[in-house]
């Protein structure tokens, strides 16, 4: 999928740490040199996600859910050799074929400041088959962020939305699972008409997780 020595470089889905699973995921182009960003560097760069550290200068960048959103709504200020691998994006969280509407999401954010476990229990419950062997470590990382941007995050999906179609997308690839319940294949294919050029990809076995979904 890649080149020798290129940079890579991942940005999370919302309370995520793709981290936890690098030991697969570099597996993509074992010979490029791997980037993780934290969840909570992302959210620190919500108004302009080039600030984050390497960005601008990885030749391949994956982003996963809410990275794969903010990615969308920086296309502007994408380079234009730089490559974008899409896991289950999306240009509406809160549309028709999501399970969240803004109000619940607004009141989600709010319990995160107060009481988040039970925060990120009411998130986990929606698509709790999908997490498998993983979920206990998705649970133990995200319980030790910061409650604080963990409702930023919240609150930035509640609040956003692509609404118009991209400028060339060609060198975009979007890669969803059939079996994906956190964001449904619709969600994701409503973006066949705001992405000309971008190469859409159906893993037919696979739910939202980055493994199933890159190998």
């Amino acid at each position: 999928m890649g080149k020798s020595n290129e940079k890579w470089l991942w940005l999370p889905d919302w309370a995520s740490d793709l981290s936890l699973w690098q030991d697969d995921l570099t597996e993509v182009e074992s010979s490029a040199g791997h980037t993780f960003v934290p969840y909570e560097e992302m959210v620190d760069n919500l108004d302009d996600l080039y600030k984050v550290s390497g960005l601008s200068k990885a030749d391949v960048v994956v982003g996963w859910g809410m990275g794969a959103f903010l990615l969308l709504m920086n296309h502007d200020k994408k380079p234009a050799a730089q490559r974008w691998i899409l896991l289950s994006p999306y240009a509406d969280f809160c549309d028709e074929d999501s399970d969240w509407t803004e109000t619940n999401l607004h009141f989600m954010a709010r319990q995160m400041q107060t009481t988040t476990e039970p925060g990120l229990n009411s998130f986990a419950e929606q698509f709790e088959d999908e997490f498998g062997e993983w979920q206990d470590d998705w649970m133990d990382c995200a319980k030790k962020m910061s409650a604080e941007k963990l409702a930023r995050g919240i609150m930035y999906l509640a609040d956003h939305k692509v609404t118009e179609p991209l400028k060339d997308c060609s060198g975009v690839e979007v890669i969803y699972g059939r079996m994906d319940r956190a964001v449904p294949p619709a969600q994701t294919l409503k973006l066949k008409d705001l992405m000309p050029g971008a190469v859409f990809k159906e893993r037919p076995k696979a739910g939202h997780w980055p493994p199933q979904l890159l190998l």
